[in-house]
């Protein structure tokens, strides 16, 4: 028997409506993934400031209002990056442009540097064990880590320092600030504690180096640092933080 509800004095379908409103959820959600992929695609090809709200609209088959209500430039912009940096993440995004050969030596030194490290056994020395990887491979895998973000922002230079800045514009919470820097961190955290750090020293550890990390970022977009620099600095912050010592 098909449960019912009343209101303003009349009867329906309560089932029904659920189902309806579901319907309807699930096609908002499938027109605004459509909305981000199109200005995903404008903004790759156009960039930021030639890309149109119209020429959204036109490329997802939908109104300019319909466009509007998904966000205005600046927070598809952001949405279209927290697509993109969350493939980077689960390794399903391929950046677009070959790395450097400093750079491509750095990936080879962090694949090599992927099997967990020993956890130094008592404590004192933050360092690993003598049969443990040494301490400059977990370094390059720590690296490694942020490399691909690094390389897909060195490979749209103009359009990361466009989102750079519609962060700071957008009123919208951004995933990078949220799940996306979760699961990051916690990958970060997992490879410190690997060589030996505490779970708590680990866990502000990844925290700082996160934040280092969008510092670089920032300042790339508003300097003219080079995917070189940007992964020394990146770099010089890792090994600081792999090179404590913990207290005895």
């Amino acid at each position: 028997m098909p449960a019912l509800a009343t209101e303003h004095g009349k009867t329906y379908d309560a089932n029904m409506s659920s189902e309806h409103v579901q319907s309807m959820t699930g096609r908002r959600l499938q027109t605004e993934e459509k909305i981000i992929s199109a200005a995903a695609d404008l903004f790759l090809d156009l960039g930021f400031k030639k890309t149109t709200v119209r020429a959204i609209a036109k490329r997802a088959e939908v109104s300019v209002g319909r466009v509007m209500s998904a966000g205005d430039k600046d927070i598809l912009l952001v949405k279209c990056y927290d697509r993109w940096i969350g493939r980077l993440q689960s390794g399903t995004y391929t950046p677009t442009r070959p790395a450097s050969a400093k750079t491509r030596r750095m990936s080879a030194m962090a694949s090599a540097a992927t099997n967990p490290v020993p956890e130094t056994p008592g404590v004192g020395s933050r360092r690993a064990a003598p049969n443990a990887h040494p301490t400059s491979a977990v370094q390059s895998h720590l690296v490694g880590i942020f490399l691909p973000f690094l390389e897909f922002f060195a490979s749209h230079e103009d359009l990361s320092r466009d989102y750079a800045a519609a962060l700071m514009r957008a009123h919208s919470k951004p995933q990078v600030f949220e799940t996306l820097a979760d699961d990051l961190q916690r990958q970060l955290s997992s490879s410190l504690i690997s060589i030996g750090i505490s779970e708590a020293y680990s866990l502000a550890s990844a925290a700082a180096l996160y934040d280092s990390y969008l510092g670089i970022l920032f300042r790339w977009a508003a300097s003219d640092m080079t995917l070189d620099d940007a992964t020394e600095a990146l770099s010089r912050t890792v090994a600081f933080h792999t090179q404590l010592r913990r207290p005895v």
